[in-house]
């Protein structure tokens, strides 16, 4: 079964855009220069984002079956699969912590949906703590869309996965322009678009209060909007026709994860202006822009309403395509079918949740709440904190350094160009000057700055 051109887009577009375009990026806008920042992201996603993009979908294109033997070539043998592997527990262990962030926006489009007067008249701080230290509400909410996500990854690849793309993308897109284009009639006064205009290149290269760099911050933002390294994208791929043009292709996802970005910064980076204390990370949602819609008045219920679904579409397309590499593999590797394996590793995603759940509660064990000594002052969320800097971020920069050293020391750049041209495709000395500098040079030093900066931030 093979997507269909529009439906591998989608999809692949789908598992990029998630929490990293509409929470992570505005923030960093917000924090690091505005526009500033934003050209930079652009530039690095450019620069590094787009080569990525082709060297994923190619690998995937050529093997055809899954993750692991995709790093099986002609006379590769089985010594390079690990790469593989490495990429399928790296997009599992995601998916662990994925879910229960989903799970928090599943209870709060249910508080806007049965019980909007609890929000509307308590403190947003307040009810997001209730949310996320209420174990037993944490699970409930988590279990129900790690179901969700399972039974739509379970469902085959059109009726389910393609399916999902081609509504829920253009779905997402008009839900950011509608709230683009009515927040400044409903509170003028609220919005303030200087904050995102601003051109301040120089907070890019002022340390914050912890060592970090908003220029370091824009190359981590290229790599990790578009969801790379954790084999989705690969997989993805592995589902295409062999005379696909992965060259347009690739492009045109990257364009598409590059836009929603920029429009969640064009949507959230001007309510952020008038606000004394922002959050970073899932507070910025939950606590800051919940208590801009409350000061919306009646309509800050609609508002906010359909923030927090265009949130959980996110969040579902990105939550199915990190099963889709461990489901391929089953399917392929195992003979598994695809429904028992899509239920089996949404058992497996909900079972690693419970322990980041438990570790976001204060009564907690203290190994979960201050695991690795990453429960901050006030020790919680140690265990979640833990996994969103070893696998949403490190195990990521690992598995794209570790594709370029595949492409570079065993498939070869020749092997990869003649794939790229597979189908009467023509790749110009130009693009192919480009790429080939890309993968020598620019990504390898891009990624060992990245790596290097997480390593001092750590220790």
């Amino acid at each position: 079964m093979k997507f269909s051109k529009t439906g591998h887009i989608l999809a692949s577009a789908g598992a990029a855009i998630g929490v990293a375009n509409l929470v992570i990026f505005p923030y960093r806008v917000h924090f690091f220069g505005g526009s500033a920042y934003v050209l930079a992201f652009v530039g690095f996603t450019l620069l590094m984002g787009i080569p990525l993009m082709i060297l994923e979908n190619a690998l995937g294109k050529r093997s055809g079956t899954d993750a692991i033997d995709a790093f099986r070539g002609p006379g590769d043998g089985s010594g390079w699969a690990w790469i593989g592997r490495l990429g399928i527990v790296t997009a599992i262990m995601v998916a662990s912590f994925y879910l229960v962030l989903a799970g928090w926006t599943l209870d709060y489009c249910w508080h806007y949906l049965t019980d909007y007067e609890m929000l509307a008249e308590t403190l947003a701080g307040p009810a997001f703590g209730a949310a996320v230290t209420t174990t037993s509400r944490a699970l409930l909410f988590t279990g129900l869309f790690t179901s969700l996500v399972a039974v739509i990854a379970s469902s085959g690849l059109n009726p389910g996965i393609e399916r999902l793309s081609k509504i829920a993308m253009p779905l997402l897109g008009l839900l950011i322009v509608f709230l683009i284009i009515s927040l400044p009639v409903l509170q003028p006064e609220a919005v303030d678009y200087g904050n995102l205009l601003r051109f301040d290149w120089k907070t890019l290269f002022v340390p914050t209060a912890a060592g970090e760099l908003g220029i370091i911050h824009a190359l981590g933002q290229a790599f990790f909007s578009l969801g790379l390294g954790a084999a989705s994208m690969l997989t993805f791929a592995t589902h295409t026709r062999r005379e696909e043009n992965v060259l347009v292709n690739a492009q045109r996802i990257v364009h598409l994860d590059t836009v929603v970005a920029l429009l969640g910064a064009v949507l959230v980076v001007p309510l952020l202006g008038g606000l004394g204390n922002v959050h970073n990370g899932p507070p910025l949602v939950f606590i800051n822009l919940v208590e801009v819609f409350k000061s919306y008045g009646g309509a800050g219920h609609l508002v906010g309403m359909m923030f927090f679904v265009l949130l959980g579409i996110a969040i579902l397309t990105s939550a199915v395509s990190l099963l889709e590499p461990a489901l391929r593999a089953l399917t392929t590797q195992r003979g598994w079918s695809r429904r028992m394996a899509g239920l089996g590793l949404g058992a497996l995603a909900f079972v690693l949740a419970v322990p980041v759940v438990i570790s976001c509660s204060p009564s907690g064990p203290g190994w979960l709440t201050d695991f690795a000594g990453m429960g901050g002052t006030d020790p919680t969320m140690g265990y979640f904190n833990f996994l969103l800097e070893w696998f949403g971020s490190i195990a990521l920069l690992i598995g794209t350094l570790l594709l370029c050293v595949y492409l570079l020391r065993r498939w070869g750049l020749s092997g990869f160009f003649d794939e790229l041209e597979l189908g009467g495709h023509t790749v110009s000395v130009g693009w192919r000057q480009g790429l080939t500098f890309a993968y020598r040079y620019v990504i390898p030093i891009g990624i060992g700055l990245l790596l290097l900066a997480k390593v001092v931030a750590l220790f």
